[in-house]
């Protein structure tokens, strides 16, 4: 029986993975999130976009940088393509409260109420 093929498919595989979970990861802007005492990993993250809030306050829709007033457009339209759209909110520990307030308020005015927190878990030992 031939392994060369095999061998060759099980580095072809390896190597799809190795670049396709690298590419995952260039997409996220670095934060630092908040420490949650009761946190909880989400059933399902299918069918969220990813809106990031960092230290110096700027919004990131996705990977680019947006103001404020760009927030609530983009997701309104977003929810056009996806009617059950829900938010993955990711704001560094140091943003202040008003600021989340104001992303979360433009999601509630483009109609999406269902918005997830990013957070580390906290250590309950």
């Amino acid at each position: 029986m031939q392994m060369a093929p095999m061998i060759d498919m099980v580095f072809l595989l390896l190597i799809f993975f190795m670049v396709a979970s690298h590419l995952n990861k260039m997409d996220r802007v670095e934060i630092e999130p908040p420490i949650a005492e009761n946190s909880a990993v989400p059933d399902e993250l299918a069918g969220r976009r990813t809106i990031t809030i960092k230290a110096d306050d700027t919004i990131f829709v996705g990977s680019t940088s947006r103001e404020l007033e760009e927030v609530a457009p983009l997701v309104e339209s977003a929810k056009r393509h996806e009617p059950h759209l829900k938010i993955y909110l990711r704001a560094d520990r140091n943003v202040k409260h008003k600021r989340v307030r104001d992303v979360m308020k433009a999601c509630a005015d483009a109609g999406v109420l269902e918005i997830i927190f990013a957070t580390y878990e906290s250590d309950r030992s």
